[in-house]
């Protein structure tokens, strides 16, 4: 154990689909959970690291989704000696995921804002098998999740500061991945009610939104219920929007739902809402730089 301070900051990403990253600092040096979507956010949370002024030990993904890998191309051009880790689940995730992914989202991600800002080769990223990372005498506990978003998926528990950072196993009042992930909230509810029984949690860093309480899990274990009631094969995906966009009119990143529909539009309704181009959403879910 040290006695030197954990630190930890959030940055909250400034573009869709604004995930959030998070570092770990000592005295001595520093680690990173998380490394964002586009290029120009992670050069952003590059200079933060760089302004604490210690060494960046290591990066972990939490699980394959580019909001939270795909930044790392840009992070490793700053420090190219820092190790990339991810468990050996997640990373054949992201190898897999990779190629299909850039072709899939041309011509949406790789022009107007976007142009410039998306990675065309993915870098290097090693297998992490440990159940916990050691900082400077800080334990950073690694949590093998149950299937909720995703099949894998890492969090991260601190036990000396009893927070849990949870990668999108939790957003903070945002609309939540679940159709176009595994369309299994009785799942995820599952992989909740693992973790709050098997942690003593205070804090709570979502994948997106801003940084809370426990009560980030009592509203997500309600808004998956919901959505589990609504849910029923063949069940018009427009009924499924209206339904969660009216119960949770003040909720962000509202374009996942629609996400939903799948690789294309087939809904006359939700083609004519939407014109045939998904966005996340219309404002930004967080803002600033989260510090305990």
């Amino acid at each position: 154990m040290s006695r030197s301070k954990l630190n930890l900051e959030v940055y909250y990403g400034t573009k869709p689909p604004w995930s959030n990253s998070t570092i770990l600092s000592t005295e001595d040096s520093c680690v990173l959970i998380d490394t964002q979507f586009l290029k120009s956010d992670a050069r952003q949370v590059a200079l933060r690291i760089k302004e604490i002024g210690k060494p960046l030990k290591a990066i972990f993904v939490t699980h394959f989704h580019p909001d939270h890998v795909w930044g790392g191309a840009e992070l490793v051009k700053h420090f190219p000696d820092t190790p990339v880790y991810a468990r050996p689940e997640v990373k054949q995730d992201i190898e897999m995921d990779f190629s299909a992914r850039v072709l899939r989202w041309t011509g949406w991600f790789n022009v107007g804002p976007y142009e410039g800002e998306v990675p065309d080769k993915l870098y290097p990223i090693e297998p992490y098998t440990a159940d916990s990372y050691d900082l400077d005498g800080h334990e950073i506990r690694l949590i093998d999740l149950k299937p909720a978003e995703t099949v894998n998926a890492t969090a991260f528990y601190l036990p000396e500061l009893k927070t849990y950072i949870a990668g999108d196993h939790l957003f903070n009042k945002c609309h939540y991945y679940v159709g176009a992930g595994l369309n299994r909230p009785d799942l995820w509810i599952e992989s909740l009610d693992d973790v709050i029984s098997n942690y003593e949690i205070k804090t709570v860093v979502p994948g997106h939104g801003y940084v809370g309480g426990t009560e980030i899990f009592d509203e997500a274990i309600k808004y998956l219920q919901y959505y589990d009631e609504l849910y029923e094969p063949y069940k018009p995906q427009e009924e499924m929007v209206a339904a969660l966009l009216e119960r949770y009119k003040d909720w962000r990143l509202e374009g996942v739902l629609y996400f939903s529909i799948g690789p294309a539009v087939t809904s006359p309704e939700l083609l004519k809402e939407t014109g045939g181009h998904v966005k996340f959403g219309d404002e930004a879910i967080a803002e600033g730089i989260y510090q305990m």
